[in-house]
């Protein structure tokens, strides 16, 4: 992995410390503490965290004495590589199997138990960049995503690719990392039994076509009715449910990364016109103002930041 921090830890405590701080606080016991070893090798890209974890037998737990109001609201998506792994969250438990997917929220209490040397990556994304698909991901925990499908095949690769090789840019980083939660969430859409209607599974197809393509200025409800093969009118009807309509979706969407990217101090040579237009959004005349009206800053606060 490029660009990544790699720490290889011996015993119990020294794992327990570097895992707590990279996620979030939890516990870690060995049936053989003399023996534990672990590999952690990691890295960053904007909010999201992708590690790769190699460690021999040993049992992780976040429990509720572990959770606490200040952590980082994270969901964690697993590919498991090797090893026999028992994963328990919300009452369900399952025995996971080399090169199945499965999710954790780690709001709530888990359970992961190493019963041989496990080999895994975990790629660890806020809940907030998921949107109302959290609650939805949060109902599957603990069990195995189907990589059957073809998003699920897509996304076991795509995380296979993240462990071997980053791109060095990081505009590129970040559109990958982009692209791989849409396939989380295509996944997830997938596989759900809780597809109360083919309308609702078609909705979140939508969500995930249109977060995958939000660099594109020609992104519209038109466009994409048109990609799906229903009318525009229809569209507007999938999206009546939701606290926003189609088009003031993706423009939330838009405004949300066009404001990480002037928070980056990465980008601090970057104008703001060609950091929006990298997410479709050419004309940058009322720019200020939208960001101003949806977080309560103008670019210029948001230029400052990074340089405090």
């Amino acid at each position: 992995m490029t660009d990544s921090n790699d720490s290889r830890l011996s015993g119990t405590e020294s794992f327990e410390a570097a895992a707590s701080s990279l996620f979030a606080p939890l516990r870690v016991t060995d049936p053989e503490p003399p023996e534990f070893q672990a590999t952690v090798d990691h890295t960053a890209i904007g909010p999201v965290i992708v590690a790769r974890i190699h460690a021999t037998a040993a049992t992780v737990t976040r429990d509720s004495h572990n959770i606490t109001s200040t952590d980082r609201e994270l969901m964690h998506l697993t590919l498991h590589h090797r090893g026999r792994l028992i994963v328990t969250q919300d009452d369900r438990t399952t025995v996971l199997k080399p090169g199945e997917l499965f999710a954790c929220d780690n709001t709530r209490p888990y359970r992961l138990v190493g019963v041989t040397p496990s080999d895994m990556t975990v790629l660890c994304v806020p809940r907030p960049s998921l949107g109302w698909h959290a609650d939805s991901i949060g109902r599957r925990t603990a069990l195995p995503i189907s990589t059957q499908s073809k998003p699920g095949r897509l996304l076991s690769c795509a995380l296979s690719g993240l462990d071997e090789d980053l791109p060095s840019q990081a505009p590129a980083r970040m559109h990958l990392v982009d692209a791989v939660i849409s396939l989380l969430l295509a996944a997830f859409t997938d596989t759900s039994p809780e597809r109360a209607t083919v309308a609702s599974a078609l909705a979140d197809r939508i969500r995930a076509y249109a977060l995958a393509n939000l660099d594109d200025d020609q992104l519209s409800a038109e466009q994409v009715a048109r990609r799906h093969q229903i009318s525009v009118r229809h569209l507007h009807t999938l999206f009546q449910r939701g606290d926003l309509t189609f088009a003031a979706w993706i423009r939330h969407e838009r405004l949300l990364r066009i404001r990480r990217d002037l928070l980056n101090p990465a980008y601090a040579d970057r104008s703001t016109a060609a950091i929006a237009s990298q997410w479709g959004v050419l004309d940058t005349k009322h720019l200020g103002r939208a960001l101003k009206t949806e977080f309560g800053e103008t670019v210029r606060d948001l230029r400052r930041a990074h340089k405090e």
